[in-house]
């Protein structure tokens, strides 16, 4: 939580955090989770206290969870058509040079019996 703005007292339930000073009521600014409320000590660099808690419970959280899972969905198809359009490109370039061999290698017969016919005729 690298930003956050503490709200009153009174607009929450009393916590107390380990070292057993009263935890202040925060809420979060940052993108990841806008507006969500929170606990953490009041002296945490003076006590060493790591007490922090969010206030919501997680069903609230679950639907932040849930917005991620969309955003790496739809990243992961994304990238699942471009891997598609790929192997098309790739499968049409092997049949190109599939052909390509076929027509070298009737080139190549072709040139063989006619070297054997004309040894033949000398």
């Amino acid at each position: 939580m690298s930003e956050s703005s503490c709200d009153s007292i009174s607009n929450s339930m009393i916590m107390t955090c380990f070292c057993g000073e009263l935890a202040r009521y925060f809420t979060s600014t940052v993108s990841l989770n806008p507006r969500r409320r929170f606990y953490r000590c009041s002296k945490p660099k003076i006590e060493n206290c790591e007490f922090w808690r969010w206030e919501d419970s997680s069903s609230e959280n679950s639907s932040i969870e849930v917005n991620l899972l969309k955003s790496k969905l739809e990243v992961a198809t994304l990238k699942m058509e471009n891997l598609r359009e790929s192997l098309n490109v790739v499968k049409i370039k092997r049949d190109n040079l599939r052909e390509k061999m076929e027509n070298l290698e009737s080139l190549n017969y072709f040139e063989v019996n006619k070297s054997r016919n004309l040894e033949a005729k000398c």
